[in-house]
């Protein structure tokens, strides 16, 4: 059972959807925790197939399987992939809210240009070319747009707009008092609604 979606689990039920209000604080838990196992697996399950596909087209586009390195990195992308389809259709959709837009899940088939073609600002959110944030980005976002203010899956979002723009050397913020924290959060609530998230 993993921190991440265990995160994301409860901060939907605790927000948005209601459990029985007879049930006991130890049969919450254990549903909470069942529920986010559960998710895990699906997850786990989607990631495996997102990951053999995305290495059989990388073969395809190369002829030759990729290195080790690739291979890690194609992995990863097909799990944070995995992850937030299985949270928006397991969870998000089932939040009695209409939603304006939502976009199915279709995951990269093609990379038409190399990554340091392709803007910040049109990488960040595109599976195709964003960076995994690493733990330093990862703490970097929390501490600019700390919990409970911001959901889980902003949090997500804003790491992999932060790794682009460091990634092109641009200036990003150093706490939630940085201007550039509030110019830069309206590009995360967007993303979100493209997405079909419910954000408050």
């Amino acid at each position: 059972m993993t921190e991440w979606m265990g995160q994301v689990v409860n901060e939907v039920y605790r927000q948005w959807l209601e459990l029985p209000r007879d049930w006991t604080p130890q049969h919450k838990d254990r549903f909470l925790r069942e529920e986010t196992a559960r998710l895990d697996r699906l997850a786990a399950q989607m990631a495996d197939d997102l990951a053999a596909s995305s290495i059989q087209q990388w073969t395809a586009r190369h002829g030759q399987h990729p290195d080790y390195q690739t291979t890690v990195k194609l992995r990863q992308t097909a799990l944070q992939n995995a992850r937030e389809a299985v949270v928006r259709q397991e969870l998000y959709d089932q939040i009695p809210e209409p939603s304006e837009q939502t976009v199915d899940f279709d995951p990269p088939l093609h990379q038409p240009l190399p990554p340091s073609q392709v803007p910040w600002n049109q990488r960040w959110n595109d599976a195709r070319y964003r960076s995994e944030p690493g733990e330093r980005i990862e703490a970097l976002t929390e501490m600019v747009w700390p919990a409970p203010q911001f959901s889980v899956m902003f949090r997500i979002k804003a790491a992999y707009l932060l790794s682009a723009r460091l990634e092109d050397e641009l200036p990003v913020p150093d706490g939630p008092q940085h201007p550039l924290a509030t110019d830069l959060a309206p590009l995360v609530y967007e993303d979100l609604r493209a997405d079909g998230y419910p954000v408050e």
